[in-house]
């Protein structure tokens, strides 16, 4: 299971914030959600306009969510402000921003796809310098599954319980949750080093 550490997490989110542009303000709102929400991307490119405008919870509809089942998430103060910014955004955009539009559209206007959203996540993962070469290549060491994870993972370092966890996951056993409670490599090595 691969994550960005907090310091990796605030690389990311820093390096998106300093562009500006209509794009650039999209793609953070994209990537504090997933970082705050823990969305799996088919649902955060499912999400309309309506499941988030004004709203302290989001519903992930049962239509988009993995399994069928529909769920609540709390949306924390901060990203609440940072969507108002954005449906604001939307309006001088002159994108639509009806309960039933796409929260999140191409440059063509269409619904964002899930391979669109992967591309933009790497994207923004490189030019954060959080790469690695592959084939002789620079490629991103994160993906958007890996925000997720990275999301589950800072609940449990502030000692969420795994229930907690598992709601907001939409996971639909503990077990399912419990792989967030493994230890890294990096983590072992801390704790033999402190016993040293």
């Amino acid at each position: 299971m691969k994550y960005l550490s907090e310091k990796e997490e605030k690389t990311l989110l820093r390096t998106v914030r300093e562009i500006k542009g209509k794009k650039a303000e999209r793609d953070r709102v994209i990537l504090e959600l997933l970082v705050g929400t823990g969305l799996r991307a088919a649902e955060l490119v499912g999400l309309n306009v309506g499941d988030l405008r004004n709203k302290e919870k989001l519903y992930v509809r049962p239509e988009i969510a993995k399994g069928g089942k529909g769920r609540f998430i709390p949306v924390s103060v901060d990203l609440q402000r940072l969507l108002k910014g954005y449906f604001r955004d939307k309006l001088q955009w002159k994108e639509s921003i009806r309960d039933d539009a796409p929260l999140f559209v191409s440059r063509n206007g269409d619904r964002l796809s899930k391979r669109s959203l992967q591309e933009l996540v790497e994207g923004w993962v490189i030019r954060a310098g959080l790469t690695t070469t592959k084939g002789g290549a620079v490629v991103a060491l994160y993906s958007a599954h890996s925000l997720r994870h990275s999301c589950f993972k800072r609940m449990l370092e502030r000692e969420v319980k795994l229930p907690t966890i598992q709601k907001i996951a939409g996971h639909a056993t503990l077990a399912s949750t419990g792989i967030y409670t493994e230890s890294t490599w990096e983590e072992l090595v801390e704790a033999v080093e402190a016993r040293g």
